[in-house]
């Protein structure tokens, strides 16, 4: 992940996209706020995001007028403001081994961070794998304009909305971090049983040059509880989903760290918009991590992208497990069976319901690109050539 294509050919820095991409934005103001209790049911826009996610249109208000090169008087200065002062103050890892401290600090916090998660193998495998989706969706989008993940900023992309499968488990190293020995007592700790589900995987990476800030928010892969007594929200419950990021590269205090508000899993606040954000949020970043580490996080918790002003590629594959009682409409089938035949005893139950059958084969595998349309068109045609009447029953079963 050194952030050159053959050696040579520098990544990202591209000064003809101007701050927060082509798309047109509205305006953000300290009134606004990005919380989305709609989840998956938020109404789509032209973002190239997540359905969660549609709510992030504003951008980053704070970069306009930038330009979109390392050596910009603006970007130089906050490149030099970060170093100085970003990171979450006494940041503590833990050891796998010491659970009762992980889920400690994840009950206080809504995420806690674990070294050496990935044995050095297990991530040289992983950082090939993640290097060949770069190289894929820098093909199909070579000014990194079109970018995606959550806010549908440039130079930052979704692993697994950039799939035609929406996840990434028809990948064999993506299927290597579905149980390992060094988060899984952690997951069960925290769920309080072995029995919750594996809901997908994919992840993000924030290229060099992506300047903007991503505005805080939730990953509302739901839609709110229909208590009318108004009452309970999704907030008020335990724990439903937990997402475990896995860093590629050594996160600094300048190429891109995700940030993490603590102690924000329950809160009922408003999700302050990046207008409205407090500076020390900005700064609220879950570094200095080494790369291989497990990054595991509540859902709930509020998270933001921030800029990669280095030269190196940022990325981040993830797996999402639900609680035993959750249930979503974002499991989608998305394990080739085959797959699912290589995983432990464990890995196979926990992904009983994102494997398909025997013989079966996933619509989009393998097919990798930014644009929405690029990737409804390639599943169209995979289904149109399974036939109306088997398409139909895939597309009711997925």
């Amino acid at each position: 992940m050194s952030g050159t294509a053959d050696g040579e050919t520098e990544l990202g820095w591209h000064e003809s996209v101007p701050p927060n991409g082509f798309v047109k934005r509205p305006r953000s103001s300290v009134t606004d706020t990005n919380d989305n209790p709609a989840g998956l049911a938020a109404e789509a826009n032209e973002l190239e995001t997540t359905p969660e996610h549609y709510n992030l249109v504003a951008g980053d208000p704070t970069v306009v007028g930038w330009t979109r090169t390392y050596d910009d008087p603006n970007v130089v200065a906050l490149r030099a403001r970060l170093d100085q002062e970003n990171g979450i103050p006494d940041l503590e890892l833990v050891e796998p081994a010491d659970v009762d401290r992980a889920v400690e600090l994840f009950d206080r916090d809504g995420f806690v961070v674990v070294r050496d998660a990935l044995d050095p193998a297990l991530l040289q495998r992983m950082r090939a794998a993640v290097d060949r989706v770069v190289d894929r969706l820098i093909e199909v989008d070579p000014d990194n304009s079109v970018g995606g993940g959550a806010g549908g900023l440039p130079h930052r992309y979704s692993f697994g909305s950039s799939s035609a499968t929406r996840h990434m488990l028809h990948v064999p190293e993506w299927c290597e971090l579905v149980d390992l020995a060094t988060t899984t007592p952690i997951l069960t700790a925290i769920f309080g049983s072995p029995n919750y589900l594996l809901g997908g995987g994919g992840g993000d990476m924030a290229l060099p040059g992506a300047i903007e800030y991503q505005g805080l928010h939730s990953d509302n892969i739901w839609e709110e509880l229909p208590d009318r007594s108004g009452r309970v929200t999704v907030r008020d419950l335990p724990v439903p989903v937990v997402t475990i990021n896995f860093p590629m590269i050594d996160f600094t205090r300048v190429n891109g760290p995700v940030r993490q508000i603590p102690g924000t899993q329950n809160s009922h606040d408003p999700i302050p918009s990046l207008a409205a954000e407090p500076a020390w949020m900005k700064l609220s970043t879950v570094c200095p991590v080494p790369a291989g580490s497990a990054i595991i996080r509540d859902n709930r918790t509020w998270h933001g992208g921030t800029p990669n002003l280095s030269h190196d590629v940022r990325a981040m594959p993830n797996m999402e497990y639900f609680a035993p009682w959750f249930r979503s409409e974002g499991v989608i089938r998305s394990m080739p069976y085959e797959r699912w035949q290589e995983l432990s005893p464990h890995g196979r139950r926990i992904a009983r319901h994102v494997m398909l059958g025997a013989g079966e084969r996933l619509i989009g595998e393998g097919f990798i690109h930014p644009r929405r349309a690029e990737r409804e068109a390639f599943r169209a045609k995979q289904l149109e050539e399974l036939g109306a009447e088997q398409a139909q029953e895939y597309q009711e079963r997925s």
